[in-house]
């Protein structure tokens, strides 16, 4: 039985609600999982469904997982609930034999950045149409993704307690600090570039891989930069104001402050 798969298919919910396209996606899964179940031994693949509703997410995670591996669950495949997904991802996801894979997605605003974060520290790792196969991040958001067990049972608890930041004033997300204690227990972080581009995240809009654009390209089609301002490579803005100041801002609120 070494070979058997069990996949607890984990939803943590803030609200205990979710988007008609979310729910339309995860019942697309669930069929797909039964068809993977009917093409192997009906002993070498299982899936679970869990739903952990609370407005603490890294508990509702934390939960999870616990839930997960006592049922046997040989791989954890997180959705967030504002994600839409081709039920693909699952296999494909499963097909790399890695312990920790996600997908890349945007964040919800523009113009168009995404959740992983490149090995340096320095930036996004953007999925653009060349983009293929495997690349290790420095952290990556869990909005569709499978981690093995081992993964979990050799990395410290608590997985997902969140980071201050002093310097910053700020919590991290929960997603940061599991990646860096993962990657600390021996673990690569990776995102799958060809899976990325079968899932969408929803907001006003549903933001999705092709809709990523070089900064300049973005500004470029929205008005011109203000003078004295640098692109810098994860997107934001260096602006150098006439007395001498230099002001780092987010081309969002930027874009906002001009709507106002």
């Amino acid at each position: 039985m070494s070979d058997q798969i069990k996949v607890a298919v984990c939803v943590p919910s803030r609200e205990g609600q979710c988007r008609t396209m979310f729910a339309h996606s995860l019942a697309g899964l669930m069929g797909y999982g039964n068809m993977l179940r009917s093409r192997c031994d009906a002993e070498s693949f299982e899936m679970t469904l869990k739903v952990q509703e609370s407005s603490v997410i890294h508990a509702n995670r934390e939960m999870l997982v616990k839930e997960s591996l006592a049922w046997g669950a040989t791989h954890i495949m997180f959705l967030d609930d504002d994600m839409v997904f081709n039920p693909l991802v699952l296999e494909m996801l499963l097909s790399r034999r890695q312990p920790f894979v996600a997908c890349n997605y945007p964040k919800r605003g523009w113009p168009i950045t995404f959740t992983a974060v490149r090995l340096d520290g320095k930036g996004y790792i953007i999925t653009h149409k060349g983009s293929s196969g495997m690349e290790e991040a420095f952290y990556t958001g869990f909005g569709v993704s499978l981690i093995e067990r081992q993964v979990f049972e050799k990395t410290k608890q608590p997985w997902f307690l969140p980071l201050y930041l002093e310097k910053e004033g700020v919590y991290t997300t929960e997603d940061n600090p599991f990646c860096v204690r993962a990657r600390e227990a021996g673990f690569k972080v990776l995102v799958d570039h060809d899976a990325s581009k079968n899932v969408g995240h929803v907001g006003l809009h549903t933001f999705d891989w092709s809709q990523w654009r070089e900064p300049e390209s973005v500004f470029a089609n929205a008005g011109k930069l203000p003078p004295q301002t640098e692109v810098l490579p994860d997107g934001k803005l260096k602006v150098h104001g006439s007395a001498g100041d230099v002001r780092i801002v987010d081309p969002i609120q930027l874009s906002n402050h001009k709507a106002a």
